[in-house]
């Protein structure tokens, strides 16, 4: 094996000269963008497809199936349903609160209190006061109350249980513990489980059913099952198992043939708990829906293939233009300059035809010619390329393959399917449901608490005010108020109606079109006194009972000012979308709300047409991007986004990286080489960089030291005569140094006196 004296000197200085790895190099930019370009090229073609991003490999998705819109559609539509229940079966928890702390209890004639509680909530079906350890009743009014639902129930608080009735109505017990002159008693009332919607979608024949833990079935509607149809039935088993669970989910099964009729159908079950925090016992109920939903046929398209081939194409004629005109012309320099560093002067520096390098090779020929003590013969070719006009071209190459990306696969819509627009329209109508029954109910209860007060003083009003407030989450402020208007007292947080005079009557009232915040309340008068009771409602509240109905749902008033908007709004923002203008003025007369644009679903629903909720006028309008439905045309959609992204991403990557690690440290030695060439030996050329251009400086400032100290200091890294070339070596010889060198004397330091 040749020494090291036997190697060729540019190889000999080219081994003292460190040049590190990634990331630095003059052809690690391109090499990188490269294989990155590669990756999203793969990418491209693998994931922009109708069929699945496993297509490519033999493995696709079914050609028909069900849209994953549908499916998302009817899980979101179970959670809304099941906690509409929810909130029914505990909607009498906060009434019984109130109750206790009406002083209406400490009367002690059990039957006119129950007779009276009757009256002022004429929707409890059944009243009852029970002994708590023996649960005999003491008194009863209206329906029996099913109290051995409550035997295996410790009652320490509000309590709420569900009693199954088989074949009837499923009914729900709240029970309250009651204190002073009443304690060790229990008031226990029976409400009717209310359904949660009124609507059903009928073209996928939906049924809703309430199943217990142990499975059995409490109330159900929508076409009844099949018994032979054994697929559905064990769905609707797994489903009631997990909701029990506590999870919500949905379940596809296998599909059949439509009877007396074309296509296919396949039952989805979706499926959510029925739960209530913070109150004790358990409701111990599930939601399930079960519907039949056609199937759809999945075009086999793949039409990322022709972009993914165009910028593989545009990938590989980058490297070859960036190799040739950068990276090649650098490492040629690199070879010459290393050659006439080392002492080898005889061979001319080859010139390139790259501006940036051509500047380079000129300055140092010269220098070559001077350490010859002869004059540089010969012309240099022009330069006829620039390496920076490269280095862009190629990045707004692969910029606009990103733009042409984006304009057209980034940005095709799919069709919503029918299934998905009859379920996105009866999410508005749900939703408009759910906000008028919380309205109504408000009302209900300061009617109730109206009835209660039945001409008591005023500050007897105050337990139950603070307890409303506390309990219902609905009332941002609840007050007394005199017939002017002026507040007398109040709970909760501060009132933001001003001080004008009330409307006449009860219901609910919209109190300003502009400002702030909307103001809406509820009012009642009190019995002959002038006075009226005003809660005031939380429209961060009113949002949060419409968000489980996905997308964005908002609430509008006649004037299409926005109340209450799911996804954060101005206060009566107007709306503009003419698509949304129309839905609500179709459904303020009455007619079909549902509308398809380009890229959403819109449809409205008027809040009411009758009842106190009718007089504020408001609209309902909910929409869905088609993005977020799952869509393969609109996978595709988002994949070319993602794909058009990563290609801007690596061209803005590409060109910083060149420029900044490149071609700029390539103008800084080029500005030194020029200056040496012209005879400035002063300048000391440092190199800056470990990589192919920091080896070009070094050999620069050898060849500077050449033209000061002759020839002979060519060849090799300067450094002092006799030192270690081992830092271990030149460590020992300081320690041995610093050990033959005797100890100075100690100087003895006289102190004055």
């Amino acid at each position: 094996m040749p020494s090291s004296r036997d190697r060729p000197r540019p190889a000999q200085l080219s081994q003292q000269l460190v040049e590190s790895g990634f990331p630095r190099g003059v052809g690690v930019a391109s090499t990188t963008s490269f294989v990155l370009l590669v990756l999203i090229a793969g990418f491209t073609a693998a994931y922009l497809t109708t069929t699945g991003p496993l297509s490519l490999f033999g493995v696709s998705s079914p050609a028909m199936a069900v849209p994953a819109g549908v499916l998302e559609t009817q899980q979101q539509a179970a959670e809304s349903l099941s906690q509409a229940i929810a909130t029914s079966a505990t909607g009498s928890s906060a009434d019984l609160r109130v109750v206790a702390k009406s002083g209406v209890l400490d009367t002690p004639d059990t039957g006119q209190v129950l007779t009276t509680l009757s009256q002022t909530y004429p929707g409890w079906r059944g009243l009852a006061v029970l002994d708590a350890a023996t649960l005999k009743p003491i008194g009863a009014h209206g329906e029996p109350v099913a109290a051995e639902g409550l035997r295996d129930i410790r009652v320490d608080n509000v309590t709420v249980q569900p009693v199954v009735h088989t074949g009837g109505t499923p009914m729900v017990l709240t029970t309250v513990p009651l204190t002073g002159p009443r304690a060790g008693q229990l008031l226990v009332v029976s409400t009717a489980l209310r359904e949660a919607s009124t609507d059903l979608d009928k073209e996928v024949r939906q049924r809703l059913q309430l199943i217990t833990t142990d499975g059995t079935v409490v109330d159900s509607r929508g076409p009844a099952l099949d018994k032979a149809d054994t697929v559905a039935l064990d769905l609707v088993t797994q489903a009631a198992s997990a909701a029990a669970a506590g999870s919500s989910g949905v379940l596809t099964g296998a599909s059949a043939p439509v009877a007396g009729g074309t296509g296919e159908v396949a039952p989805v079950v979706s499926y959510a708990p029925v739960s209530a925090e913070g109150l004790g016992g358990s409701l111990g109920l599930s939601l399930v829906s079960v519907s039949r939903v056609p199937l759809e046929t999945t075009p086999q398209r793949r039409p990322g293939l022709i972009p993914a081939g165009a910028l593989l194409a545009l990938a590989v004629a980058g490297l070859i233009l960036l190799r040739r005109v950068v990276v090649l012309p650098i490492r040629r320099l690199r070879s010459d300059a290393l050659a006439v560093a080392s002492g080898e002067l005889g061979t001319a520096v080859r010139q390139s035809r790259v501006q940036e390098v051509r500047s380079l090779t000129v300055a140092l020929d010269r220098c070559r010619a001077r350490l010859r003590r002869r004059k540089r013969s010969g012309k240099p070719a022009e330069a006829t390329i620039s390496a920076q006009v490269v280095v862009i071209l190629v990045a707004v190459a692969l910029l606009g393959w990103s733009a042409a990306l984006a304009m057209t696969l980034g940005r095709q819509s799919a069709a919503a399917s029918p299934t998905v627009v009859s379920e996105h329209s009866l999410r508005a109508t749900r939703s408009a449901d759910t906000l008028r029954r919380s309205l109504t109910e408000g009302l209900s209860d300061l009617q109730a608490v109206a009835r209660l007060n039945n001409g008591k003083p005023v500050e007897e009003l105050r337990p139950m005010l603070d307890e409303l407030a506390a309990s219902e989450t609905r009332f941002r402020s609840i007050y007394l108020a005199d017939a002017g208007g002026a507040v007398l007292l109040s709970s909760g947080r501060q009132a933001l109606r001003d001080g004008s005079k009330l409307p006449d009557g009860e219901g609910l009232h919209q109190h300003n079109t502009s400002g702030r915040v909307p103001i809406v309340f509820a009012y009642t008068h009190l019995a002959d006194t002038g006075r009226v009771l005003v809660g005031e409602f939380d429209v961060t509240r009113m949002s949060a009972l419409m968000q489980p109905a996905g997308g964005r749902v908002r609430v509008v008033d006649e004037g299409n000012r926005t109340i209450a908007d799911t996804e954060g709004y101005l206060a009566f923002e107007e709306l503009t979308d003419p698509a949304l203008r129309r839905s609500v003025a179709s459904a303020l007369a009455g007619g079909d709300t549902r509308e398809t644009t380009g890229s959403t679903l819109v449809a409205a629903q008027g809040l009411a047409t009758k009842g106190s909720a009718a007089a504020l006028r408001w609209t309902v309008v909910a929409e869905q991007p088609f993005g977020a439905l799952g869509v393969p045309d609109n996978t595709v959609r988002d994949g070319a986004r993602v794909a058009a992204l990563l290609t801007a991403v690596v061209a803005v990557l590409l060109f910083g990286w060149h420029q900044l690690m490149v071609l700029n440290p390539l103008r800084r030695v080029t500005t030194a080489a020029r200056r040496v060439a012209k005879g400035d030996t002063d300048l000391v050329v440092y190199p800056q960089r470990q990589d192919e251009i920091g080896t070009i400086a070094s050999c620069l400032e050898i060849c500077r030291q050449g033209l000061v100290e002759g020839t002979e200091r060519l060849g090799d890294v300067r450094r002092p005569r006799g030192a270690a070339t081992d830092p271990t070596e030149l460590m020992s010889r300081i320690k041995a140094e610093a050990a033959e060198k005797p100890p100075a004397p100690r100087q003895r330091v006289r102190h004055g006196v």
